[in-house]
């Protein structure tokens, strides 16, 4: 696949951090399913020899790779604590963020895809960059990559589609919040769709958005969450107004079968943070988080744990589905312990 590259920095870290990180870029790579946006950070430090694999970032919807934008270098950076010139430095990772096919700054689909075929146009790029950055250069077939998935409630599905049908390239993987819908289809491929989202003539419908996330985001990151949400909403009607109507599969995607697929195979070692306020308002919602996210669990630690499973609780107000966003030393903690534990 051919790909356009542009990159920039984002000039963002977070805060309170003693040690210098890898600072965030951006592009653009073509893919199956249109172009696709990314951010990442690389701790190589010119060390492209590093035999720690690159991590590839699947966000909830309706966010965009902006919710891995703090935890990015957190994952990216050198675990020993070194400066920049310091030769410990190096043993950092490549660390990517994608907008998926529809969301934040990618491209809507040209066709109704499913989960997998999504999954599979992400992991192609993901080889494209590695490639590249490695300094193949684009013009050269791509090599195929391993790499470590993490995701987040919907995020989590690229996750399981990737590590039940790829076991060899998956090396890991991190799900956050792993909720699913058990009555979900295996397909779906409507040939037109209502769109839910109605526009008001007194852009009200932009404080319902504000609103119903205030209560547990900041101003700022609430802002931020909107602005995903509003981009990813006006995608989806120019998608639903198509003829036919072009659907992408997410919350229908059945997740038991490649759960449990993970666990049978027990090659793919899998953590699943779950946030304590997030399980709270999920259960609050009537999505019964709490029996869905220990059925999860259940389902991919499987009946002999052969594959490492770990699960990781965070604790706190901040512990919400923005927990990335919200916690992002504490989850760039769990993972790198638990990455670091299996020579990762």
């Amino acid at each position: 696949q051919a790909a356009t590259v542009a990159y920039e920095h984002r000039n963002k870290q977070p805060p309170n951090l003693t040690m210098k990180l890898p600072i965030t870029n951006r592009g653009i790579v073509q893919t199956t399913l249109g172009s696709v946006f990314y951010l990442f950070s690389d701790g190589r430090n010119g060390n492209l020899s590093s035999e720690k694999p690159p991590i590839l970032c699947f966000h909830s919807s309706p966010r965009s790779s902006d919710e891995y934008a703090e935890v990015l270098p957190l994952l990216a950076a050198s675990q020993s604590g070194g400066d920049d010139n310091d030769e410990g430095n190096s043993n950092g990772r490549l660390v990517i963020a994608f907008d998926l096919p529809g969301y934040g700054a990618s491209e809507n689909p040209q066709r109704s895809c499913t989960q997998d075929e999504i999954a599979d146009a992400l992991l192609g790029a993901a080889d494209i960059i590695v490639s590249n950055l490695g300094g193949d250069g684009f013009d050269d077939e791509p090599r195929q990559q391993s790499f470590v998935v993490i995701g987040s409630l919907m995020g989590n599905f690229c996750c399981a589609s990737l590590a039940a049908r790829y076991p060899t390239r998956i090396e890991a993987g991190i799900l956050t919040n792993p909720w699913h819908d058990p009555g979900a289809a295996a397909s779906v491929s409507p040939t037109e769709i209502s769109d839910p989202f109605v526009l008001k003539d007194d852009g009200s419908h932009l404080v319902e958005l504000h609103s119903k996330r205030s209560s547990w985001l900041d101003p700022d990151l609430n802002l931020r969450v909107v602005r995903s949400e509003l981009t990813y909403l006006a995608n989806r009607r120019s998608r639903y107004a198509s003829s036919p109507a072009i659907y992408i599969q997410s919350k229908e995607y059945d997740f038991e079968t490649p759960a449990k697929a993970i666990a049978s195979d027990g090659t793919t070692p899998v953590l699943c943070i779950v946030g304590d306020a997030c399980e709270k308002l999920f259960d609050m919602f009537g999505l019964q988080a709490t029996k869905r996210f220990a059925e999860a669990s259940a389902m991919l630690k499987g009946d002999v744990n052969g594959n490492g499973f770990e699960e990781q609780r965070l604790a706190g107000d901040k512990s919400t589905l923005n927990i990335v966003n919200q916690m992002p030393d504490e989850f760039a903690a769990a993972c790198n312990t638990f990455l670091a534990a299996r020579g990762m």
